[in-house]
């Protein structure tokens, strides 16, 4: 068996049936990462820097969260106008919710990832708008039969509330870190 590595004959045939979507759903991920880290990390930081310097902590806030929300906003309804032509599970949330819908899960990983997700819709709410965005959170919380169909009523209230509850995070994250380095280390004032 020189170099070889042994996979349990199970393991490796759910590996062989799913390594197109497994492939499929790394490559969304690593793009959306990519995205997620251009705008949140940097462009989301940039502007809450600004107009914090330039309009004082609490005012900056709500300027920076007026420019940054209907920006995100439109980021994500974009992102969800491609998804929904694409017609492709390209994040693997909809493999997860059939996961969390079914009644039996073999062995122990199948019963743990099922109690993670079946945690409810309002910590997938509250996980996703801060680990990703309004519109990871409305493809995951979107019901089965309305898939790659457009967003109803209900979507578009999660969608809305994400946009709210994740620039909203976002604005106060970086609002407070840079409140912290002007008061510990006096950078990024105003006055000389």
């Amino acid at each position: 068996m020189g170099g070889m590595v042994y996979v349990p004959s199970m393991l490796g045939d759910w590996f062989s049936r799913h390594k197109r979507r497994i492939g499929l759903v790394v490559v969304g991920h690593a793009a959306k990462r990519v995205e997620e880290y251009l705008f949140d990390w940097l462009l989301y930081g940039a502007i809450v820097l600004w107009s914090t310097t330039t309009f004082g902590a609490f005012q900056g806030s709500l300027i920076a969260f007026a420019i940054m929300a209907p920006v995100s906003a439109l980021l994500c309804w974009l992102y969800m106008l491609l998804y929904d032509w694409a017609k492709k599970d390209i994040f693997g949330f909809e493999m997860l919710k059939e996961l969390r819908d079914e009644e039996s899960h073999g062995g122990f990983i199948g019963r743990l990832l099922r109690k993670v997700l079946s945690r409810g819709d309002a910590a997938a709410f509250i996980a996703l708008s801060i680990y990703g965005d309004p519109f990871l959170v409305t493809v995951y919380l979107r019901k089965k039969e309305h898939t790659h169909r457009g967003l109803t009523r209900r979507d578009w209230s999660i969608f809305w509330g994400a946009v709210l509850f994740s620039n909203g995070y976002w604005t106060l994250r970086w609002a407070v870190i840079f409140e912290l380095f002007r008061i510990l280390f006096g950078v990024f004032t105003s006055t000389p």
